[in-house]
């Protein structure tokens, strides 16, 4: 294979760390115009002759550097005898994929960075039927074909004489009915509530505010104009700086709760009154019940044969422990998996057969298979995302149920958890030394060391427990000590390695945080990382 065989000088030349595990992501100025039309050429190249698709679905969030690429797509795909159906204007990635649904014979490219800072762009790549594309996987191995033609330098065959179709398609209304009606919520269902809503000038305002007004909410919007130069900060709900002056907001005023949402609208994080996060995993084991009732009446009408009806779900290497007990209390199989969007929705792709339905991530990552048409099963699934489904599911449960948020907020707030942090490392050769030193430490204190999931594959993270045993049910008893430390080296961001912490003990977590930082410090100290 040619990029095995070029030099790091050369690898630099070409910009090829953009080739990322689960997408093709890389600061704006990295991506010259000759690289960028090299790149299309390459993606080109792989959706006609590995794909061997005849059309594309084009979409992109408010990103500065998204127009140009999409314009390059739009010029050479069409030479190359691609047809293109594009919604031109910034939408959200959930949107994007919605309107890939309605094409599943096409593949689909995102141009977008999702919660990266501004100065990033990049694509989130799927074959038809929404298989997403990630480094090995995927026809021909994905991204790595894909990445291989780049090197190679392959380009489209180019038509000078006839161009295909450009086709200009919107499916924010179809998008807006489809997820209110999967959430079986009525026109009045949210009257009298009051939301506070965050979209950081990101994508995803105008689907979001529309819903939740239609169904009678009254929306507090902040940030909702998308704005590539990303003026309310980095466009990550995560980042302390960009989201607390909304966390102060929703202190001071009054709240029923409250949504806050990265740069192209994949992440959703939910807000108590008091301006406090409630966890995905903790509210994704409130939705349980909602997602079981639509996927029973599935198995009603004999979409999985005569299996008997036995739902499963996956759970983040970072969850709550206790979220985790009252997932599978909820009556649905509970199953660790590594992290990464393209290799969950494979997952649940693969697996939709045996009923794996849903699955979420700390990071305030939400996917299910998606039914392609809620009148007809039989046209099949997608395993996607779509966090405006989830909004309007959370905002119905919140609002009709709030005892039982109170209840899962209190449970949260029973354990001590450092929500995960990132360190950023200015060469990428110090990553696995730091996250090894950081587990050998653990293990010298007695933690039990986990990195492979159920069914043996690679966990892609380091998982260490004590106190906890290694799979985690309905009967868990979590009434002892224990400690959780979960750490990785991010795939889709350059030289970050990430820890999360949750503990029983408001001593153990702060000992174990201490413990990482006994690590991490020296080289931020000698100026070789930065915490982020």
């Amino acid at each position: 294979m040619m990029y095995d065989t070029m030099t790091d000088i050369q690898k630099q030349a070409l910009n090829t760390s953009m080739f990322k595990a689960y997408d093709i992501r890389t600061k704006s100025a990295a991506l010259t115009k000759d690289l960028a039309v090299r790149l299309i050429h390459a993606v080109g190249w792989y959706l006609s002759e590995v794909l061997k698709v005849d059309e594309v679905v084009l979409g992109r969030d408010a990103r500065l550097g998204a127009p140009a690429l999409m314009e390059t797509a739009l010029d050479l795909f069409t030479q190359a005898g691609l047809q293109v159906i594009v919604n031109p204007l910034q939408i959200s990635t959930c949107q994007f994929y919605f309107s890939c649904m309605q094409h599943p014979k096409a593949a689909g490219i995102m141009f977008t960075a999702s919660h990266n800072p501004g100065m990033y762009i990049g694509m989130k790549l799927m074959a038809p039927g929404l298989q997403t594309l990630a480094m090995g996987s995927g026809p021909d191995g994905g991204i790595a074909c894909i990445r291989e033609a780049y090197c190679e330098g392959k380009s489209c065959n180019l038509h000078t004489r006839e161009r295909n179709k450009v086709l200009v398609r919107r499916y924010l209304d179809q998008y807006i009915d489809y997820s209110i009606q999967l959430a079986n919520v009525e026109p009045n269902t949210l009257d009298g509530v009051s939301l506070l809503t965050d979209f950081l000038c990101g994508a995803a305002g105008t689907e979001v505010v529309e819903a939740l007004q239609s169904l009678g909410a009254k929306v507090r919007v902040r940030n909702l104009v998308p704005d590539g130069k990303f003026p309310a900060g980095d466009p990550n709900p995560i980042i302390d700086e960009s989201i607390r002056p909304t966390w102060d907001i929703m202190r001071s005023e009054s709240f029923d709760f409250g949504f806050c949402y990265d740069g192209d609208g994949d992440r959703m994080d939910v807000m108590d009154s008091h301006g406090s996060q409630l966890t995905p995993s903790f509210n994704l084991s409130l939705l349980i019940p909602e997602i079981k009732r639509f996927f029973k009446e599935v198995h009603a009408a004999g979409f999985f044969g005569n299996a008997p009806w036995e739902p499963h779900m996956y759970y983040d290497v970072k969850a709550n422990p206790l979220s985790v007990v009252q997932q599978a209390s909820r009556g649905i199989g509970v199953h660790i998996i590594r992290n990464g969007h393209s290799f969950i929705k494979e997952a649940l792709r693969q697996n939709l057969g045996n009923q794996y339905l849903v699955a979420s991530e700390e990071s305030a990552h939400y996917y299910m298979n998606f039914p392609l048409d809620l009148k007809d099963y039989s046209k099949g699934f997608a395993a996607t995302e779509n966090t405006l489904y989830f909004t309007i599911l959370t905002a119905k449960m919140w609002s009709q149920n709030p005892h039982l948020y109170e209840a899962a907020m209190q449970k949260q707030q029973s354990i001590y958890r450092q929500r995960e942090w990132p360190c950023h490392f200015f060469n990428d050769e110090h990553l696995q030394p730091v996250v090894d030193r950081v587990e050998e430490l653990f293990k010298a204190q007695g933690l039990k060391v986990f990195k492979t999931m159920e069914d043996g594959n690679d966990l892609d993270a380091v998982l260490m427990r004590s106190g906890l045993p290694e799979r985690i049910d309905a009967n868990t008893n979590l009434s002892g000590d224990w400690l959780q430390v979960a750490e990785r080296i991010s795939r889709s961001e350059e030289g970050m390695a990430r820890w999360e912490v949750a503990s029983s003990s408001s001593e153990r977590l702060a000992q174990a945080v201490k413990d990482i930082h006994s690590v991490t410090d020296g080289y931020v100290e000698a100026k070789l990382a930065e915490y982020e």
